[in-house]
């Protein structure tokens, strides 16, 4: 398991993405070293007032990352954020961020991003990341 990663965080993470009514359950944490800052998992929406469009790749759609951006309400500079997205079993499934919320999170300062894979070591690192 990676450094900064705690059972309690993706235990958090992993409820919040159970609160998903899509298929593909994908929850987010965005956090500094174990104080939780904020919560976010992915819905769909009619509109999405808070996010610009270059930021937003399916209309209706908000994914976790941005819900638990949105939800911060604060500076997130220096901030890690874990992402996880489980199947009906609660087993972990591939969730690296999409190219749309790789932009809003580079672009809000997000300074590492942790995310599920399908096999061990079940967790990795987004290394473009400052």
């Amino acid at each position: 398991m990676l450094h900064y990663l705690t059972d309690r965080l993706i235990d958090l993470c992993v409820e919040e993405a159970n609160k998903s009514l899509y298929i593909q359950q994908v929850g987010a944490i965005i956090f500094k070293k174990n104080k939780i800052i904020s919560l976010g998992h992915n819905y769909s929406q009619r509109s999405v007032k808070k996010l610009h469009p270059r930021f937003q790749k399916w209309p209706g759609a908000i994914h976790a990352e941005v819900d638990s951006i949105i939800k911060a309400k604060t500076d997130l500079k220096g901030y890690d954020m874990l992402v996880i997205r489980i199947n009906k079993k609660n087993q972990f499934r591939f969730s690296k961020p999409c190219k749309h919320c790789q932009m809003y999170l580079d672009y809000v300062g997000i300074r590492r991003v942790y995310y599920s894979l399908s096999e061990y070591p079940y967790f990795t690192r987004l290394e473009r990341y400052k």
